[in-house]
């Protein structure tokens, strides 16, 4: 009985065992019926390849203006010269097969000794860092696919390989691959790669010179022989080198004596430029970095790529650019009469770079309304391409062109401050010390004037005032509308001081085109626009690949932005402003300029009913005093660029939103005036001034002592022009104004005269 119980027992076992090998199995029938069925899925999916490959290289692009008027052909004539595989040298080709592909000529689109290897070696680092693509593998994904690793892209990569090597000899393969891989900087193709590194062709390599080129393709960024880290320890590109030079020896490529006369080769490196140019080239090289940017986000490859498929691709580019004003930008920055006055020798930024004329200068146009950028002008003289674009890629201290962003708006927007508010330009009392850890700001001419409205410390570009009112208003708030209203994107925390606040001395500056746009604020009824420089690119079916618009928000009211432009106008309109010069006809102009400490960065920017835009000029190398440079040289600049952009353009003042009234004021006190204010021993004190409504005041005028009865004022809504006077009477100047001719250049302002970038404790 015991020995059936035992067998029954085990029958049993034996029963739900099988019972779970057949659930088992079913399930792995399932999954792997599942797997086949998104296989399938994934490979249907895959996008068709042209084998004309070659063919397809030349389908350049189209780039047209913003009105639809075509400017040139987008094409790798610039970053690619296509060259036949025969005219590739055997160990050039040999030094991509050995350190790419050593099984190249064995196998059918896919290695799969490779691919186990490399799976092997992800399964024991858990990591997706091993690499199993062959060359044929890697053209695929250079002319159709995305090179991000994941299961759907490389079973894909995989199976079009495998088509293409049907189609297509291994020279053709080889052929296609050595002429679109990227190979850093602007290179794709070893032809270009050839001339960018050693300035010569390829057919003139030696096995070294191949060696290094090809060792690039794992990672163009970390073996770029000129990066700054590997200009000062080539040790990780050299390395890189030699462990090609080692494959190309193990595999028979090279001799011995072949190996050994390469590793002991010193790389000089010499790039040649390509003569070829691009038209416009300031505002298409940036615009094209934004499109492949936005590419390579919707599409979900790199922006390498991107750029490549641009090149090649055959599409429509439908820039913002207005040719006009491009042209006149770069006729008036490239105009050597404006800057004969400096006797400055020609500088080179990198070692690599081509010497280029001192100062240098950059700027911005856009249309505020739309975002729109119509013209960039990103250096002075001749310049290669891809050269350092300093309207949008180089930050430099803004100084006193900061003071209406982190100061004057903040104030006027928050209500803290109006146009007439009082301040007492004096030096700073032991209270205001301990606040600012001991730094004290000082006027660029070293005087005080006293009690100064907010208006007349904007228009003669006040330091002390701009401190004080900044104390007043406080770090985080001025910090705030730098970065979150005027889009700002450079402030570090070391600016977050009064001193860089307040005097613009940031740490890294700022870059123009950011400024032109915030700018631009005071110009829309206090909306900013995002600056866009581009609207569209369709393929060549005319479908929208990608697409863009300004992106719009709120910075200030209507009513600040407003005040903020009539202030501003003082700048350029009034004699002792310091923009005079940046006034062309009748056109409005509002503006500020700005001069760093030694005088090393000077800028104007400004805005007029169509335009903001601005001009910024300096040394390349940072930091470094220019003698006699002056902002209203910037100024001067600024205005001869909108006088032409301007050009058929009907003059128009800025609109005037509700909620602004007019109210007379007091000049000494801020406040409304009585009879004394109008018989002051200097003359009438009495000014209109314009307010955001329900800031204007209401106290009695107590800096005229004997206070009378209040005379019989009437407050017009509507004076008959307050745009003439600002807000402030020219027959009642103050006397201490000290007015110069309307046709000299205007009073210099800037930061303190031995200060830099001063630091004290956070606010």
């Amino acid at each position: 009985m015991a020995e059936k119980r035992k067998s029954k027992r085990k029958n049993k076992k034996r029963g739900v065992l099988n019972i779970l090998l057949i659930i088992f199995l079913f399930i792995f029938l399932f999954i792997f019926a599942a797997g086949i069925g998104v296989a399938i899925a994934v490979i249907k999916s895959a996008p068709e390849i042209d084998a004309n490959i070659l063919d397809n290289l030349k389908q350049s692009s189209r780039i047209y203006d913003k009105d639809g008027n075509f400017i040139e052909d987008f094409s790798d004539v610039q970053n690619r010269t296509v060259v036949p595989l025969k005219k590739i040298p055997k160990h050039v080709q040999h030094a991509f097969i050995a350190i790419e592909d050593e099984r190249f000529y064995k196998h059918h689109g896919i290695d799969p000794k490779r691919i186990f290897g490399a799976l092997w070696y992800d399964i024991k680092t858990m990591s997706k860092a091993q690499g199993a693509s062959t060359i044929t593998q890697q053209l695929i994904k250079n002319i159709a696919l995305s090179p991000k690793k994941d299961f759907s892209r490389k079973l894909q990569e995989m199976y079009l390989a495998i088509q293409l090597e049907r189609k297509l000899s291994k020279d053709q393969i080889l052929e296609g691959y050595l002429n679109t891989i990227y190979l850093g900087g602007s290179a794709y193709g070893v032809q270009a790669a050839s001339m960018f590194y050693f300035g010569k062709d390829v057919n003139e390599l030696t096995i070294a010179e191949a060696a290094l080129i090809a060792g690039l393709t794992q990672s163009p960024y970390k073996y770029y022989p000129y990066s700054k880290k590997n200009q000062e320890n080539p040790k990780t590109y050299l390395d890189r080198q030699q462990t090609v030079l080692k494959k190309m020896l193990k595999q028979g490529y090279i001799t011995q004596e072949q190996y050994d006369e390469a590793i002991n080769q010193k790389l000089v490196f010499k790039s040649k430029e390509s003569p070829n140019t691009m038209k416009y080239q300031w505002f298409i090289e940036p615009a094209i970095d934004e499109i492949a940017k936005d590419m390579a986000d919707k599409l979900n490859i790199t922006e390498s790529e991107a750029k490549q498929r641009l090149r090649t691709g055959g599409y429509n580019i439908y820039l913002t650019i207005d040719t006009k004003i491009q042209e006149a930008a770069e006729a008036v920055i490239n105009d050597d009469s404006f800057f004969k006055q400096f006797n400055l020798k020609p500088y080179a930024s990198t070692e690599n770079s081509p010497k280029v004329s001192q100062p240098q200068a950059a700027a911005v146009i856009m249309d505020y309304s739309t975002g729109e950028v119509r013209a960039i002008v990103g250096g002075r003289g001749p310049h290669p391409l891809r050269s350092m674009n300093r309207a949008t890629d180089v930050k430099r201290q803004p100084g006193s062109a900061i003071k209406p962003l982190s100061v004057y708006a903040p104030a006027i927007d928050t209500q803290l401050a109006t146009a007439a508010t009082i301040i007492e330009d004096s030096p700073f009392s032991q209270e205001l010390l301990a606040a600012t850890g001991g730094w004290e700001p000082k006027n660029y001419d070293n005087s005080y004037r006293g009690n100064v409205t907010v208006r007349e410390a904007i228009t003669r570009s006040i330091n002390v005032v701009a401190a004080k009112l900044l104390l007043q208003l406080g770090i985080g708030t001025s910090v705030d509308y730098l970065q979150n209203k005027f889009h700002i994107s450079t402030i570090k925390n070391s600016d977050k001081y009064v001193a860089p606040l307040s005097l613009g001395g940031l740490t890294e500056g700022v870059y123009p085109i950011e400024m032109a746009a915030a700018y631009g604020v005071f110009g829309n009824k206090g909306i900013y626009s995002e600056p866009i420089l581009y609207t569209k690119v369709t393929d060549r079916y005319n479908n929208i690949i990608v697409e863009r618009t300004s992106t719009q928000s709120r910075s200030i009211s209507s009513q600040a932005a407003y005040i903020m432009l009539d202030m501003m106008k003082d700048v350029v309109r009034k004699p002792y402003g310091t923009g005079g010069r940046a006034r062309f006809g009748s056109m409005p102009v509002a503006g500020k300029t700005g001069t760093t400490s030694d005088y090393t960065n000077v800028w104007f920017c400004g805005v007029t009913p169509y335009y903001s835009g601005a001009v910024w000029i300096g040394h390349d190398k940072p930091n470094t005093s220019i003698p006699g440079l002056k902002s209203s040289l910037a100024a001067k600049l600024w205005g001869e660029i909108m006088k032409r952009a301007h050009e058929g353009l009907k003059v128009v003042d800025f609109e005037r939103p509700s909620g602004i009234v007019y109210e007379k004021v007091c000049l000494d006190s801020g406040k409304y005036p009585t009879d004394l204010c109008f018989n002051d021993p200097r003359g009438n004190r009495v000014v209109t001034e314009m307010f955001i409504d329900g800031t204007q005041p209401v106290e009695l005028c107590d800096y005229h002592v004997n206070i009378v009865p209040e005379p019989d004022i009437t407050t017009p809504e509507n004076p008959s022009n307050p745009q003439d006077n600002g807000g402030q009477n020219q027959e009642t100047q103050n006397p201490t104004s000290n007015p110069t001719d309307q046709n000299q250049s205007p009073p210099q302002e800037g930061q303190n005269p031995q200060q830099t970038n001063p630091t004290q404790p956070k606010q």
